[in-house]
């Protein structure tokens, strides 16, 4: 007898987020605000999302945008500070010693002029204390070298710097990455008085290019959005400029866009790119291991044979049938899946338990027009009568030789 066994991926990771469903909806961007950019990634996403932020109203470079979004949570008659870790009086903003003014995040030498909409826009400015702006200057963001750190001169708390670069306070490091995620995507030169913004790991102040990029992908990682992130982001849309951070209100684009200069980096180590994962799974998780509708069938698998990874009443399905002296196993194959280095068997066991799955060679495989973009495969497997039942599963094996199956 033969008993017909579907796949089932083990589910390596799981990441659970809570949060105010409220307070979500809230600041959650207007429906169909991103349509455009829908399905895109790389530099076509990066240009959809330029189109759908760019004309915004432009404030003036003034005091008051910082008092409305940037108020402690703590003391709404206090501005909170980056890089110090501090408050300070709304009333205290000016340019003497003990004040607070405003950081550029994106410095001016690297592309801001002072007449431009880049140069008040509210996603690159944060309050500052005077003497930690002026300490930090203009140095890229990264990550400092230990050896050759330098003294700081002002209290800054948990920031560092060496000859050439500014490493913030872990809290701040993904807000920061994604402001400059926003200034490379918001401008591109084609307004009066703007430049053509660029992030990279080789930054050259007169030609707008800064970073580092592959750092500030990192620090998006380890510093993910939170509340308050999102609650500025929606002050500035509703209140002032109009518009939104994208890489704020849909983190995943920051690898859609960002990560293809980085196709072999693998920061979950499953031996599958950032890069590919995302390009394929989008927001549904980073990882090709996620299972985000809990029906036992990770991404990746859902990927391969044409199942939504959204849906959890749609599985996986592997079709088995005894004739003419044969298994005949049938199921669909995304094309896209074989060119990423994805390889599919069919493997049996008598027992289940690890390590006891042999694959089996089929006696035929053919293909045919299936589902729009898929193949639907065909095998024929050799029928033998045994007086134990046997199982069968769908393996999947990456170029990697990462195993998603148990």
């Amino acid at each position: 007898m033969f008993i017909i066994k579907q796949f089932i991926t083990a589910i390596l990771m799981v990441c659970t987020l809570t949060f105010n469903s409220q307070a979500q909806e809230q600041w959650s961007p207007p429906p169909n605000y991103y349509a455009p950019a829908a399905g895109l990634s790389g530099l076509a996403l990066q240009n959809a999302l330029h189109d759908i932020i760019d004309d915004h109203k432009e404030v003036k470079y003034s005091w008051p945008p910082f008092l409305d979004l940037d108020a402690s949570a703590a003391n709404a008659s206090q501005v909170d500070l980056i890089y110090t870790d501090a408050t300070s009086s709304k009333g205290n903003n000016g340019g003497a010693t003990g004040n607070w003014n405003r950081e550029h995040l994106w410095p001016r030498n690297s592309g801001i002029g002072h007449d431009g909409p880049d140069n008040s826009d509210l996603f690159n400015l944060r309050p500052s204390d005077v003497q930690v702006n002026s300490e930090r200057g203009s140095l890229i963001f990264d990550n400092t070298d230990p050896k050759q750190s330098l003294p700081l001169q002002f209290s800054a708390p948990g920031c560092s710097k060496d000859h050439d670069s500014w490493e913030p306070r872990d809290e701040e490091k993904g807000n920061i990455a994604r402001s400059c995620f926003y200034m490379a995507t918001r401008y591109d030169g084609t307004e009066p008085d703007t430049s053509n913004l660029r992030l990279s790991d080789h930054p050259h102040a007169p030609s707008a290019r800064f970073g580092k990029l592959r750092t500030l992908i990192q620090w998006h990682h380890l510093d993910p959005v939170d509340q308050a992130e999102k609650k500025r982001n929606q002050r500035i849309y509703t209140h002032w400029q109009s518009n939104r951070n994208p890489f704020i209100d849909h983190p995943e684009f920051a690898g859609l866009v960002f990560l293809s200069a980085y196709p072999a980096i693998d920061h979950d180590n499953d031996g599958l790119s950032d890069w590919w994962e995302y390009r394929e799974f989008g927001n549904l998780g980073m990882s090709g291991r996620d299972d985000p509708d809990n029906d036992s069938a990770a991404n990746l698998i859902e990927f391969a044979v044409g199942t939504s990874p959204k849906n959890t009443g749609e599985v996986p399905k592997i079709h088995f049938s005894a004739q003419d002296g044969s298994i005949q196993v049938s199921y669909n194959w995304n094309p896209v899946a074989a060119s990423t280095g994805l390889t599919a068997t069919i493997q049996s066991s008598a027992t289940l338990r690890p390590g006891s799955w042999t694959n089996v060679q089929p006696l035929s495989k053919t293909s045919a027009p299936g589902q729009t973009g898929f193949d639907y495969m065909t095998l024929k497997l050799p029928f033998s009568e045994q007086s134990k039942r046997v199982f069968y599963r769908l393996h999947l094996l990456a170029a990697t030789n990462i195993d998603f199956a148990p």
